[in-house]
Protein backbone atom coordinates (compact mmCIF):
# COMPACT_ATOMS: atom_id res chain seq x y z
CA UNK A 1 0.00 0.00 0.00
CA UNK A 2 1.38 3.63 -1.14
CA UNK A 3 2.62 5.77 1.40
CA UNK A 4 1.14 8.71 0.33
CA UNK A 5 -2.99 9.16 -1.08
CA UNK A 6 -3.79 9.87 -4.40
CA UNK A 7 -4.91 13.52 -4.82
CA UNK A 8 -6.81 15.06 -7.38
CA UNK A 9 -5.12 18.14 -8.86
CA UNK A 10 -6.23 21.35 -9.36
CA UNK A 11 -9.59 21.40 -7.16
CA UNK A 12 -10.54 24.25 -5.01
CA UNK A 13 -10.93 24.38 -1.56
CA UNK A 14 -14.45 24.37 -0.69
CA UNK A 15 -15.27 27.11 2.03
CA UNK A 16 -15.90 23.56 4.70
CA UNK A 17 -12.80 22.60 4.07
CA UNK A 18 -11.37 26.36 4.70
CA UNK A 19 -12.95 26.41 7.95
CA UNK A 20 -11.30 22.70 8.52
CA UNK A 21 -8.31 23.85 7.77
CA UNK A 22 -8.48 26.99 10.18
CA UNK A 23 -10.12 25.21 12.52
CA UNK A 24 -7.94 22.30 13.10
CA UNK A 25 -4.65 24.99 12.98
CA UNK A 26 -6.32 26.69 15.51
CA UNK A 27 -6.60 23.02 17.07
CA UNK A 28 -2.65 23.47 17.33
CA UNK A 29 -2.33 21.06 14.18
CA UNK A 30 0.89 21.30 11.93
CA UNK A 31 0.74 22.02 8.22
CA UNK A 32 2.01 18.99 7.27
CA UNK A 33 -0.90 17.07 9.57
CA UNK A 34 -3.86 19.12 8.41
CA UNK A 35 -2.43 18.17 4.68
CA UNK A 36 -2.39 14.37 4.99
CA UNK A 37 -5.84 14.42 7.12
CA UNK A 38 -7.52 16.14 4.24
CA UNK A 39 -5.70 14.59 1.07
CA UNK A 40 -4.17 18.34 0.62
CA UNK A 41 -0.66 19.75 0.33
CA UNK A 42 1.12 21.59 3.01
CA UNK A 43 1.44 24.61 1.05
CA UNK A 44 -2.16 24.80 0.30
CA UNK A 45 -2.90 25.03 3.94
CA UNK A 46 -0.07 27.27 4.35
CA UNK A 47 -1.64 29.58 2.13
CA UNK A 48 -5.52 29.51 3.52
CA UNK A 49 -3.86 30.03 7.27
CA UNK A 50 -1.27 32.97 5.95
CA UNK A 51 -4.82 34.03 3.97
CA UNK A 52 -6.89 33.75 7.19
CA UNK A 53 -4.06 35.64 9.51
CA UNK A 54 -3.55 38.40 7.10
CA UNK A 55 -6.94 39.58 5.87
CA UNK A 56 -9.08 37.69 8.19
CA UNK A 57 -11.08 36.00 5.63
CA UNK A 58 -10.92 32.78 3.64
CA UNK A 59 -13.48 32.85 0.74
CA UNK A 60 -12.32 33.68 -2.81
CA UNK A 61 -12.73 36.86 -4.18
CA UNK A 62 -15.23 37.06 -7.43
CA UNK A 63 -13.36 37.61 -10.55
CA UNK A 64 -12.98 41.32 -12.09
CA UNK A 65 -13.98 40.12 -15.58
CA UNK A 66 -16.33 42.02 -17.90
CA UNK A 67 -19.62 41.79 -16.32
CA UNK A 68 -22.27 39.08 -17.99
CA UNK A 69 -24.70 40.09 -20.04
CA UNK A 70 -26.94 36.49 -20.24
CA UNK A 71 -27.81 34.60 -16.93
CA UNK A 72 -27.34 30.64 -16.74
CA UNK A 73 -30.66 30.08 -18.14
CA UNK A 74 -29.87 31.80 -21.19
CA UNK A 75 -26.47 30.29 -21.55
CA UNK A 76 -27.90 26.79 -21.53
CA UNK A 77 -30.19 28.17 -24.11
CA UNK A 78 -28.15 29.78 -26.61
CA UNK A 79 -25.72 26.09 -26.12
CA UNK A 80 -28.62 24.14 -26.54
CA UNK A 81 -29.65 26.04 -30.19
CA UNK A 82 -25.61 26.13 -31.11
CA UNK A 83 -24.85 22.34 -30.60
CA UNK A 84 -27.79 21.40 -32.49
CA UNK A 85 -27.01 22.88 -35.62
CA UNK A 86 -23.23 23.72 -35.40
CA UNK A 87 -23.09 25.79 -38.26
CA UNK A 88 -25.64 28.22 -37.72
CA UNK A 89 -24.76 32.19 -37.64
CA UNK A 90 -24.95 34.04 -34.67
CA UNK A 91 -27.78 36.14 -36.12
CA UNK A 92 -29.98 32.85 -36.61
CA UNK A 93 -29.39 31.95 -33.28
CA UNK A 94 -30.67 35.42 -31.83
CA UNK A 95 -34.03 34.85 -34.11
CA UNK A 96 -35.19 31.46 -32.14
CA UNK A 97 -34.52 32.82 -28.94
CA UNK A 98 -36.60 35.56 -27.16
CA UNK A 99 -32.93 37.45 -25.58
CA UNK A 100 -33.87 40.93 -26.06
CA UNK A 101 -30.48 42.16 -23.76
CA UNK A 102 -27.80 40.46 -25.97
CA UNK A 103 -26.98 42.60 -29.27
CA UNK A 104 -25.33 41.37 -32.12
CA UNK A 105 -22.62 43.32 -32.82
CA UNK A 106 -22.61 43.97 -37.08
CA UNK A 107 -21.03 46.64 -38.43
CA UNK A 108 -24.12 49.66 -39.60
CA UNK A 109 -24.35 49.72 -43.21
Amino acid sequence: MPLRRNRRQYEQLTDFDRGRIIGLREAGWSNRRIGRHLGRSDMVVARCWQQWITEGRVYRRRGSGRPRNTNDREDRAIRRVATSAPTTSLASIQRHLPLPDIQCHQEKP
